[in-house]
């Protein structure tokens, strides 16, 4: 008797398998086990769901953060760019008005100017101290009155190197100008900074007549300033009756602290 080809054996088993696997459906009795195996199914796929779901969100969320990052610094180097032409910007404004104006100014006296730069604040451990991008090559000398914004007195240069200088400001304990009421060619004066708060007009004689709003001008005393630049107006007179003289507190117009841009009487 021929043997069966087990191809065929393998495919009568098959079938037989299945049709057992029917019967038991149809009956119930495979019913526990098809649960279990469909719960764990169930488990799994949930898992898997969960699992792939998590790597996905995960990895968005990483895409978002890196692409953000990225957005952000883009925005930060775009600022910084706007920041640094706008301040280019302010500086070419803030330039081109001190010149006009110190050109209008100069128009209206014979005398040389000089146009600086405030390269340095507080230096040599004085706080009232500025240095210039000018000096001896520039004519400079040690003396010379500095003018700010509208023509006003600041300061006098006291050190002058080859090619910078040092300019002292009025408001310093060690600077001292000579001094006039406009109007007044009696009523003299020394102005005197106060550690950096104030100015103070000292050496007034007790019987001039002074006034809250007078305009205090240079007196012309010194062998290097004009006459006639103007320092500031008269804020407050103390008087005292036993004292020789009196003394007022004079209010610049200028910021001492923002000052960028200087314009120096060269010569008399």
């Amino acid at each position: 008797m021929p043997l069966t080809p087990k191809p065929t054996k393998l495919i009568i088993l098959t079938v037989v398998i299945i049709l057992l696997l029917v019967f038991l459906h149809y009956t119930h009795i495979l019913s526990p086990l098809e649960r279990a195996v469909t719960g764990m199914t169930k488990m799994i796929m949930r898992i898997s769901y969960n699992f792939s779901n998590n790597i996905g969100a995960n990895y968005l969320e990483f895409k978002l953060k890196r692409e953000l990052l990225n957005e952000n610094k883009e925005l930060k180097d775009q600022l910084a760019i706007l920041f640094k032409e706008k301040s280019r910007y302010l500086n070419e404004k803030e330039e081109n008005d001190f010149l006009r104006e110190q050109l209008k100014f100069s128009q209206t006296l014979n005398y040389e100017f000089i146009i600086a730069n405030v390269v340095g604040k507080n230096v040599a451990g004085v706080q009232n101290i500025l240095l210039l991008d000018v000096g001896a090559q520039n004519g400079l000398l040690v003396g010379q009155p500095v003018l700010g914004e509208q023509g006003v007195v600041i300061g006098k240069i006291s050190k002058v190197e080859k090619n910078r200088a040092f300019m002292l400001l009025i408001n310093d304990d060690l600077s001292r100008l000579a001094v006039k009421v406009q109007g007044s060619d009696k009523t003299m004066g020394i102005i005197e900074g106060e550690f950096g708060l104030g100015i103070k007009m000292r050496l007034i004689p007790q019987n001039e007549t002074i006034s809250e709003g007078d305009l205090v001008v240079t007196s012309g005393l010194e062998e290097l300033v004009p006459a006639n630049l103007i320092i500031g107006t008269i804020e407050k007179i103390t008087r005292a009756p036993e004292d020789l003289f009196q003394e007022a507190a004079i209010k610049s117009p200028i910021d001492f602290s923002k000052i960028t841009l200087v314009n120096i009487i060269k010569n008399k």
